[in-house]
């Protein structure tokens, strides 16, 4: 017994869309497809900023004040800054609500919340030439080659009403002999 065939059928849909309406269908379309990529893209983002910690990251540069302190021959060491920070200078440092402070790698106080220690002073890069003088944002103990001389270190002000202290934005910057031990500012790299 034969079997039947089946016959096919094609079916032909005549769509005739206008110039103006065919762009506007497009551009939906693009526009849809942006959206949800930048929808996309933002969850995936948030995700990203989870540290291993468990708390989430601003995406901020980080920042930190040593625990141990160094002289000023030592500052500079490529040691004394964990891995992925160096040695700041006070100027990419100076607006610390621009920065993170990575309090599991700095120094703290009693009450510095998520912030960094007030009046603790650390060695800071300045930004000058090779220079042992007394001027705080010029001594950089020989670029930090030398305990002779004098360095510039900086802390975070204490006493907000204080108008001697020498004070650049809210940082109060002293200079002191080379061979003294401070703590040292470290910034993201």
């Amino acid at each position: 017994m034969e079997t039947p065939q089946r016959e096919a059928k094609t079916l032909i849909i005549d769509i005739n869309l206008t110039r103006g309406l065919a762009a506007l269908l497009i551009s939906i379309l693009l526009v849809g497809g942006l959206l949800g990529y930048l929808l996309l893209g933002h969850k995936s983002a948030a995700a990203s900023t989870r540290l291993a910690s468990g708390t989430l990251s601003t995406g901020m540069r980080g920042f930190y004040l040593t625990k141990t302190k160094y002289d000023g021959s030592q500052a500079a060491s490529a040691t004394v800054c964990a891995e992925g920070y160096h040695f700041a200078s006070l100027w990419e440092i100076l607006g610390v609500s621009n920065l993170e402070y990575e309090q599991s790698l700095g120094e703290t106080q009693d009450d510095s919340a998520e912030g960094p220690p007030a009046s603790i002073f650390g060695w800071v890069r300045t930004g000058f030439s090779d220079d042992t003088s007394t001027t705080a944002g010029k001594a950089n103990c020989s670029v930090w080659s030398t305990t002779s001389g004098n360095g510039t270190t900086a802390a975070l002000v204490q006493d907000w009403t204080d108008p001697s202290s020498q004070e650049i934005h809210v940082w109060d910057v002293e200079d002191y002999d080379c061979i003294m031990t401070w703590h040292v500012w470290c910034v993201e790299d």
